[in-house]
């Protein structure tokens, strides 16, 4: 006998059952691509890091060098930075100049907060000079004994004998006012940064002050090699070598005039 299959029915609490499924599945899959969306607009929305302080610093010291010298920032390669040294965000634009006749050092300054630093800096790919300049450059060329600094001068510095020496120096390229005797810097001081090896010129020194107001000092008259007296005198003005200042005789009260020879030391008029 066959059997026949007959079709029940799904009961209506079965189908509203599965309708609800469906619908649950459905809300499912449209909150996964909600919560998607926003995840990836909250990473969008990450701000980038800036650039450390040091890279800024970099980075504007490239583009200066580029612009005033006329070379590609490419070009421009800036020699390793000590670990150690702390740059700090500078609040104001950053000032650049050549403190040094060499092209090859920079000074970097900040106004706020107040600090500088010198970076160096070298431009690969230079432009050779011609055939025909590097056989004239080939030729002996002048050279004339200068004063050059021997260390690093630093503006104010008092200099002596040992912060100089004589070198020879190509005349061609001999910049103007050039000292060439020692005696030419004693008493004197420096009036900016100057790099080892550089000429001194007569506009990079002035006297030093050796007689400061108020300071006894002793006051020579006459010849040192025959008569000669000194005496005790009180300065009434600051005095440089070479200068003539007022002074005062604290026994007599006269005023009298003298020549700055030393520290502490004039000679009288």
């Amino acid at each position: 006998m066959n059997t026949v299959k007959t079709f029940t029915p799904m009961k209506p609490s079965m189908q509203m059952l599965c309708r609800l499924l469906d619908q649950v599945t459905i809300r499912g899959l449209w909150l996964g691509a909600v919560f998607c969306l926003s995840s990836w607009t909250a990473v969008a929305a990450i701000p980038v890091i800036s650039a450390t302080p040091a890279a800024a610093l970099q980075k504007a010291v490239v583009d200066w060098v580029a612009q005033t010298q006329s070379v590609a920032a490419e070009s421009v390669v800036l020699a390793p930075m000590d670990p150690r040294l702390q740059v700090k965000a500078c609040a104001s634009p950053l000032a650049m100049d050549l403190p040094f006749a060499s092209p090859d050092t920079i000074r970097v300054r900040c106004a706020q907060p107040t600090w500088q630093l010198y970076v160096r800096v070298s431009v690969a790919g230079r432009v050779a000079a011609p055939s025909g300049q590097a056989k004239a450059e080939s030729a002996p060329v002048e050279k004339r004994q200068v004063l050059v600094a021997a260390v690093p001068l630093q503006r104010g510095m008092s200099l002596t004998e040992a912060h100089v020496r004589l070198a020879p120096v190509d005349t061609s390229g001999m910049p103007a006012n050039v000292l060439e005797q020692v005696s030419q810097i004693l008493h004197s001081e420096v009036v900016r940064d100057v790099r080892p090896d550089t000429p001194l010129r007569s506009q990079d020194i002035r006297p030093t002050v050796l007689v400061k107001r108020g300071q006894m000092v002793l006051m020579s008259i006459g010849q040192a090699q025959g008569f000669q007296i000194s005496a005790r005198v009180e300065a009434q003005q600051d005095g440089r070598y070479g200068e003539q200042i007022k002074l005062k005789n604290r026994d007599s009260g006269r005023m009298l005039t003298g020549l700055v020879k030393g520290p502490n030391q004039v000679q009288g008029l």
